[in-house]
C-alpha cells in the first residue's frame, strides 16, 4: 500500500505540472507565435521617372542601359548599325528545347549573332527557351548552354526563359517552375556565368516564387507605356514591336537597370 500511495502522489504532481503549463495562472490563454512568412521583395522604381526618348524607354535618376533581345526570327542583323543607333547590349537566344519531343536545339543564328554583337562593341548576354518539365531537364539545358558557349565571356547573364507551348505539358501550373529555374541558374553559376530568370506578370504572380529567385537577375516582360509590376526586377522587356536600324522588322526592346 505504501508504494501505491507514492505512485498516486507522483501522478498528481505530474498532472499539476502539466495543468500549469497549458493553463497559466489567472486564466490567461497561452501566447501563440505564428511563423513568419518572408515578403516578396518589391522594387523601388518611381513611375514618374520612366520616360521615352527616340523610341527607347528610359529612367531618370538611375543608371541604365538600352538593349534588344534577338533570335533566328530577326534573321540577318547589321550589328554595327544596331550599335550606332544607341543600343548598349543584346540578349541572344542560344537555343531552345522542343515542346513536343523535348529535344535540345541551338538557335540557327546564335554563332553569327554572338560574333557580330561582340565585334560591334555591344555587351552580350544569352537566354535559353526552356521547356523543362523537371529539375533534371533544367540542369541538362544549362549544361547544353555552357557547351555551346564554350567558355565564351559574357558581360550579362544567361537567362532561363520558360514559356508555355502546347506539347508535353498541359499547363505550367503542373510544373515545379521555381525549382526548375533555380536548378538551371545554379548550374549556370557553377560553370562561371551570371544567371537570371525571364518571366511575364502572369508567371510572376502565379507560377514563380520570386522570394526564392531574388538572388538572380530578374527579367520582366511587361508591354505597355510604363511598367506597373510592383515586385523586384532588374530588367524589363517593354515591347516586342520595337524598330532598330540594322534589323528588318520588329524586335524586342529592353531596359536594364545598373545595380550596385
Amino acid at each position: 500500500m505504501k508504494n501505491y500511495g507514492k505512485w498516486i502522489t507522483v501522478t498528481l504532481v505530474i498532472i499539476a505540472i502539466m495543468v500549469g503549463l497549458f493553463y497559466p495562472r489567472g486564466g490567461e490563454e497561452p501566447e501563440v507565435t505564428m511563423p513568419t512568412i518572408p515578403r516578396i521583395p518589391e522594387n523601388d522604381y518611381i513611375r514618374e521617372n520612366f520616360y521615352w526618348d527616340n523610341g527607347f524607354l528610359r529612367y531618370e535618376g538611375r543608371e541604365h542601359l538600352i538593349g534588344i533581345d534577338v533570335s533566328t526570327h530577326q534573321k540577318e542583323i547589321d550589328w554595327q548599325a544596331v550599335a550606332d543607333s544607341g543600343v548598349d547590349f543584346a540578349i541572344l537566344r542560344v537555343g531552345f528545347r522542343g515542346s513536343t519531343e523535348g529535344k535540345l536545339y541551338e538557335d540557327d543564328c546564335f554563332t553569327q549573332n554572338l560574333k557580330g554583337a561582340k565585334e560591334a562593341g555591344l555587351m552580350v548576354g544569352v537566354y535559353f527557351f526552356s521547356q523543362a518539365i523537371n529539375e533534371e531537364e533544367a540542369v541538362e539545358e544549362a549544361e547544353y548552354v555552357c557547351d555551346l558557349l564554350d567558355r565564351e565571356k559574357l558581360q550579362l547573364p544567361v537567362f532561363f526563359d520558360w514559356e508555355y507551348l502546347e506539347g508535353r505539358v498541359p499547363t505550367p501550373g503542373l510544373l515545379p517552375m521555381t525549382e526548375c529555374a533555380i536548378a538551371f541558374c545554379e548550374e549556370i553559376r557553377a560553370q562561371g556565368y551570371e544567371a537570371g530568370v525571364y518571366f511575364n506578370q502572369d508567371y510572376g504572380y502565379n507560377y514563380l516564387d520570386l522570394r526564392d529567385l531574388a538572388g538572380y537577375t530578374l527579367w520582366l516582360a511587361e508591354y505597355g507605356n510604363i511598367p506597373e509590376f510592383p515586385y523586384l526586377y532588374h530588367m524589363v522587356q517593354y515591347t516586342d514591336k520595337g524598330t532598330v536600324p540594322g534589323i528588318e522588322g520588329s524586335v524586342d526592346m529592353d531596359l536594364l537597370f545598373i545595380h550596385e
